[in-house]
């Protein structure tokens, strides 16, 4: 039979890992990634003695974060994607330099972990060991973004990663039809408890919000994800041809530029290449200050306002009725993102190593805010929908793994699911399943 073992982003969003063994004791790892609690950042402890392979759906540091630590013992190939690695290493270099959390790994690990890094064409079923194959599936979360199917034994387990099935400006959705038969399928719950508006409507709202302010000489400051949700935020103003200036700073200007470099992991590069040309890179402070004096629209991470560049920006915004504050990314409770939605007031502290300063704000909103949700995962319509199209070979033992949510997300999902005739269930950290 074959066993997995869940590691991480069980009943959180965060460490996400899993590994799987054969019945001859082969193990591949999917996703090694960090969590967000001080307590628990790496994925729970486990033998990897007889590790064959890692493989990774993509670059966000909750899948990827933790995988130089792989490295300080083992030396096994790590697949993935070019647009993917490149992501990955600049996040988790970021990561180790400005992160006051002790990570037991450091740049020697990271690139001895690219030095057995191996890329994978979607669709490319690869042997790691007898009887064991991985392919890589398209999962339209994020450029590179896969979801990976592996037969062990004969049995088929399918990891979703982060799905998205619906049409964004970025990349192509998630198809369940290029998905075989399973036994087994392990998906994520982010969204298994909320629904998303209507992409359209949402887009033409934002536009016209921000065509209102910038018109009337405001400055909009989109705080999002550097990876991808600054790109997606960027096709946004370039599909509804809006002609203020826009500013691009912070960790967005690099990955933007590493998405131009992959122009095939890009649904329409022309585009892309179209709206960077109408965009500022800002980069120095002096620069900023000038942009604090003009209109127009800012992007920046970090996406829940926990640090990065925007907050450079955010304090004469946040005085500023004139002006206004997007917000376009999930805001995890707690963030100061979520306080500002929540409360009209903005609450950040940060000691910045670098430079030997600190900042402490506490601010109450005089500028427009609002959110966004550009989300580039499933919400539980088009989750339900895309599981109850995936085919199972024995309908009687129809095993689904719900991870990658809070803890109500994950076991709702897997109750909805269990009536609906399914083996469902939200497994709990360290626990191994058999198949």
């Amino acid at each position: 039979m074959v066993k997995i073992s869940f590691l991480g982003s069980c009943r959180e969003i965060g460490r996400s890992s899993i590994l799987v063994e054969s019945k001859s004791g082969a193990k591949c790892i999917l996703d090694y990634g960090i969590g967000f609690n001080n307590n628990s950042r790496l994925p729970f402890e486990s033998d990897f003695t007889n590790l064959k392979a890692v493989a990774l759906t993509h670059s966000h540091i909750d899948h990827s974060g933790a995988l130089p630590f792989i490295y300080k013992k083992y030396q096994v190939p790590c697949f993935t994607n070019s647009i993917s690695l490149d992501i990955t290493e600049i996040l988790i270099r970021d990561m180790i330099k400005i992160s006051n959390y002790p990570y037991p790994f450091g740049f020697r690990e990271l690139d001895i972990l690219k030095q057995n890094t191996f890329f994978l064409e979607n669709g490319t079923r690869y042997m790691i060991d007898d009887g064991y194959f991985v392919t890589f599936i398209d999962a339209g979360h994020i450029p590179g973004s896969v979801s990976i199917l592996l037969e062990v034994d004969n049995k088929r387990i399918f990891y979703s990663g982060d799905i998205n099935t619906q049409i964004t400006n970025l990349i192509d959705p998630a198809n369940h039809m290029d998905v075989p038969q399973l036994d087994a399928l392990i998906v994520e719950s982010t969204y298994a408890l909320k629904e998303h508006p209507p992409r359209k409507s949402l887009e033409e709202k934002f536009i016209e919000k921000i065509t209102e302010i910038t018109e009337n000489g405001g400055k909009v400051l989109i705080p999002a994800f550097g990876v991808a949700r600054s790109q997606e935020t960027l096709l946004i103003l370039e599909k509804y041809n809006y002609t203020g200036n826009i500013f691009i700073d912070g960790l967005a200007r690099k990955v933007s530029n590493i998405y131009l470099e992959h122009p095939t992991f890009i649904k329409n590069i022309k585009a892309f290449r179209k709206i960077l040309k109408k965009t500022q890179f800002i980069s120095k402070k002096k620069d900023r200050s000038q942009v604090k004096k003009s209109t127009g629209v800012i992007i920046s991470p970090s996406g829940m306002l926990k640090g990065g560049a925007a907050i450079d920006y955010i304090e004469a915004i946040l005085n500023d009725p004139a002006s206004a504050i997007y917000l376009v990314g999930y805001q995890v409770e707690g963030s100061p993102g979520r306080g500002l939605l929540d409360n009209g007031i903005f609450e950040f502290k940060e000691t910045r190593r670098k430079n030997k300063t600190s900042v402490d704000l506490q601010v109450k909103a005089r500028c427009d805010y609002d959110y966004f949700n550009f989300s580039s995962h499933a919400d539980s319509l088009h989750l339900f929908e895309y599981i109850e199209n995936l085919e199972f070979r024995h309908k009687t033992q129809k095993n689904v793994f719900c991870v990658h949510g809070d803890n109500k997300s994950t076991t709702s999902l897997a109750s909805e699911l269990v009536k609906k005739d399914y083996n469902s269930v939200a497994p709990e950290i360290g626990e191994i399943y058999k198949i």
